[in-house]
Formats: C-alpha cells, sequence, structure tokens
C-alpha cells in the first residue's frame, strides 16, 4: 500500500487490491476514511471536516495523477 501524499498530518495511500470506484485513502491520527478521486467526496469512514476539506482539496487539485496511480496500481 504505497502512500502517495503527506500533508497536514495526513497520509494519502492507495492500496494495490482494491476495486469499485477510484479512491483513495487517508489517514489521519486515529482517523480513517476513503474518498472518491472523481469528487473529493468521503466515501466511508471518519476524519473531522477540518481534515476532510484538506483532504477533498487536495484531491481536486491533484485529480489527473491521482487517477494515473490508480490506473497504474489497478493494472
Amino acid at each position: 500500500m504505497p502512500r502517495v501524499a503527506y500533508f497536514f498530518g495526513i497520509s494519502i495511500y492507495m492500496y494495490m487490491d482494491d476495486h469499485g470506484v477510484p479512491h483513495c485513502h487517508a489517514v489521519y491520527g486515529d482517523y480513517a476514511g476513503a474518498f472518491a478521486i472523481q469528487s473529493g467526496e468521503l466515501l466511508s469512514g471518519q476524519v473531522p471536516p477540518q481534515q476532510v476539506k484538506k483532504i477533498k482539496d487536495f484531491i481536486l487539485a491533484n485529480q489527473s495523477e491521482l487517477m494515473e496511480k490508480w490506473d497504474e496500481l489497478s493494472n
């Protein structure tokens, strides 16, 4: 499970055997959640609202790179 980014204490991961809609996983302390790459929305898990906003902003600003990584790991 490669960490693809780290900012403000938030780690962004992609799992090599994940299926479903393109998404990434965010970990912040004891919190974790899965976020859609297309919209940046929280799909599952629990993350404090301030960190949800930072994660969504990161995803939307880096969508094309995240999709490339998703495609690379999905194949």
